[in-house]
Order: structure tokens, then C-alpha cells, then sequence
């Protein structure tokens, strides 16, 4: 696996930052290291023979190749409460993803002999705000009865798929929807030399893929001449075998509908687990950046203005007031997908009296992303109309 990137490195840190807030809400708690020769899976059995012991932070357990580490381990009458803290709101969408864990964890706890008799997650509270007492900033949110089925069911199969990953005889690879993710698709794997695969066909429903996978297709040219596409998956498919770009009749009206001088708008945000400043609350996006470039005709001298936040304090309005006179009064605001005029929304709604600035905007904005994806299709976006893949394919880049 290739090493962590920055920004990964930064969502590790943030979480080791809540991880050690939520041991605030157990100040008696133990946090397991190695200790005299000791792994940190024995000094967790050591520690949990004392009586003394009530709530442990780390600890470890083993039970033949399956390792478990939880986060907090508190000592009940009955036995022992398993919590799993997340850097995620309590109503989060990925839930049953964090219950799984949390079910992973209790079934290497139970047979590593660990009486278990409650489960539960600590989730973030959206009503924290900076400045508030840690102890708001976290919603505990009991589990137990789904955790116990689940886990259950993970330890009638856990030896096989174990069995599996720790034999000498690799897997055979089948084509499903998580090979779009795989690092290791198209270099060691399925999409190993092959130039188009069938994964390049945009919003290819899993039924299809299916049928694919079950007829070992891979590659586009084998496409079964009898499956159903979309208008768009049939322009993906022909460009790709046919080395050719597309381009729709009605290219060059949408191009026409720009008016000039024309702007070239890109936001740069950041959003942290913990609020930065006075009056925000967790996850809260804020803008800190923005680079306008612009001329006058198509082919007039390229001017650029810009504005970087500082850093030690939130300087949205003032960006917003700096965006409102470098645009002007006229001319199309082009960018790159919905994200600009998201943020501006938010900044119209948070400044009431930049409302009617913010909203002309917002109504001179020409999605780029729009027009490409309904108009453009070239062999060398492999199915994606990311920026990164559309800009190489279309012209060279100026890297400078």
C-alpha cells in the first residue's frame, strides 16, 4: 500500500484529537502501552484480572490472527461496555459501516474470552459550538442489539474468509463495483493491459455488472452487442474503441452562451472535525481561498486576482466583499462543477445585507463540468469528467 498522504495524515491526527477528548468523559480510565517484555494484548489481560481496573482506553485483544484494538473499555456489574469513538455526527449515513466495526471488534473481544455486555458508539453532537464544554460534544448512542446480531454472524463465517486471506493460494479476481477504487486494478490485476475497460461506461447499474463479471468481461471491445445502454454509455463506448472524440451539435451554442470579459473562479475551503472559531460547530466548511482569473475577449491578456485567508482568525466576509469587487457587474463567472456557487449560497445566506451582490453571482456562473459532460466525451477521459482527467485530454497544461 502506498504511504498516507497529507491530507490522510491530517484526518488521522483529527481523529486522534477526538479519541482523547472522549477519554476526558472516563478521567480514571488506562491507556494500554507495551509494558516489561509485555505485548499490549497481554497487558489488557493483566489489567482486566484487577478489580481495580474500570475503564481501560486501547486495549487490545488477540485471538489467533484476529486482532482488535477498542477505544474505550469501561467495567460494568455484569461485564464489560465495548465504545467505538468516530469523528462522525451521530446522524450520519455511514452508521451500519461503524456498527460493523464496532460487531468486528466484539466478536474478536468474545473469543478472546471477554464477557462483552453492552456495545456502543461516541458520536459528535451537531449543537457543539467553540469554546463549549467537551463534555457536549459527544453523543453516545447504545448499539448493543444490532452489534450482537451482526457479530454473530461475522464468527459463523470469520474462519473461512480468514482461512482464504491467509492461504497460499491467491483469489481468484471477479470484477465488482469496488474495483473503480482499486489501486491495483489496472496494474496487477483485472484491468492489467487492457486499454478500455467496461468500468469506463459511466452509471453502469450493478445488475449489468454483474452479468459482465459472470461472462469474465473486462475489456469494452467485448462488450455483449445485446446489452442495453445509455445514450451517454453508448457515446463513452464508441469514442473509446474508435480512438475518436465526441463532440454534440449543440457544442458550440452552449460555448456561445458565454459572455465576455469572462472570469475563471476556483474556491479553496477547509473543514476540520473540531470548529475553528468563535460561533462554529463541527465539520463546518469554510472558505479561505480564491483565485479569479479573467480577460476581456478570447483571446485577450489573462489578469489574475486572488485573496488567502489568515489563518489565525475567519475572514469569510471579507473574502466575500473581496470576490463582490474583483467580478464586476457583468460578464459570465466560469467554474468547474456546483461547488462555487454552494459556497457562495451559504455566504448570500450568512451576510443578509451581501445578499444581492453574492446572488448576481451566483446567476453569472457558467458550469463548465455541465456543458463537457452533455457535449464532450474524448477517449482519454476513462469515463471520468474530473478536471484531472478532462484538462490533459483536451489541451496541453501549463504546470507552471
Amino acid at each position: 500500500m502506498p504511504p498516507p498522504t497529507d491530507a490522510n495524515r491530517f484526518r488521522m491526527e483529527q481523529g486522534r484529537e477526538v479519541t482523547e477528548l472522549a477519554r476526558k468523559l472516563c478521567p480514571t480510565g488506562i491507556l494500554v502501552r507495551k509494558s516489561d517484555g509485555m505485548t499490549t494484548a497481554e497487558v489488557t489481560q493483566k489489567l482486566i484480572k484487577n478489580p481495580a481496573t474500570e475503564t481501560l482506553f486501547e486495549a487490545t485483544f488477540q485471538s489467533g490472527p484476529l486482532i482488535a484494538k477498542v477505544d474505550l473499555l469501561t467495567r460494568t456489574d455484569d461485564g464489560w461496555h465495548v465504545q467505538e469513538v468516530k469523528s462522525s455526527f451521530s446522524d450520519t449515513r455511514d452508521i451500519q459501516n461503524y456498527v460493523a466495526d464496532l460487531a468486528y471488534s466484539v466478536m474478536v473481544l468474545r473469543r478472546a474470552g471477554l464477557l462483552v455486555t453492552k456495545a456502543s458508539l461516541v458520536l459528535l453532537s451537531r449543537d457543539f459550538l467553540y469554546g463549549d464544554n467537551p463534555k457536549r460534544l459527544f453523543e453516545v448512542m447504545d448499539h448493543t442489539a444490532g452489534v450482537n446480531q451482526l457479530s454473530a454472524k461475522f464468527d459463523s463465517f470469520c474462519d473461512v474468509h480468514v482461512s482464504g486471506m491467509l492461504g497460499e493460494t491467491t483469489p481468484e479476481a471477479k470484477l465488482i463495483p469496488a474495483c473503480r477504487q482499486c489501486l491495483y486494478f489496472d496494474k496487477t490485476c483485472l484491468g492489467k493491459g487492457v486499454n478500455h475497460t467496461v468500468l469506463e461506461l459511466p452509471s453502469l447499474h450493478k445488475t449489468k455488472l454483474n452479468r459482465l463479471s459472470d461472462d469474465n468481461i473486462v475489456d469494452l471491445r467485448e462488450l455483449p452487442p445485446d446489452l442495453v445502454l445509455t445514450e451517454r454509455q453508448r457515446v463513452v463506448r464508441d469514442s473509446a474503441l474508435s480512438g475518436k472524440p465526441f463532440f454534440s451539435d449543440n457544442l458550440p451554442k452552449s460555448l456561445e452562451s458565454i459572455d465576455w470579459p469572462c472570469y475563471y473562479l476556483d474556491f479553496e475551503t477547509v473543514m476540520t472535525v473540531l470548529p475553528l472559531y468563535e460561533g462554529q460547530g463541527c465539520h463546518q466548511q469554510i472558505l479561505t481561498q480564491f483565485s479569479l482569473h479573467h480577460r476581456d475577449t478570447i483571446d485577450g491578456e489573462i489578469h489574475h486576482q486572488e485573496f488567502l485567508a489568515d489563518a489565525d482568525r475567519e475572514c469569510e466576509r471579507e473574502l466575500a466583499e473581496s470576490l463582490i469587487d474583483a467580478v464586476g457587474g457583468k460578464g459570465s463567472i466560469l467554474v468547474y462543477g456546483n461547488f462555487e456557487s454552494t459556497r457562495i449560497k451559504s455566504l448570500r445566506d450568512r451576510f443578509p445585507d451581501l445578499k444581492p451582490s453574492l446572488e448576481a453571482i451566483r446567476n453569472r456562473l457558467v458550469n463548465l463540468l455541465g456543458i463537457i459532460r452533455a457535449n464532450l466525451y474524448h477517449p482519454e477521459f476513462r469515463g471520468s469528467f474530473s478536471v484531472k482527467y478532462v484538462l490533459p485530454a483536451l489541451g496541453p497544461v501549463n504546470t507552471k
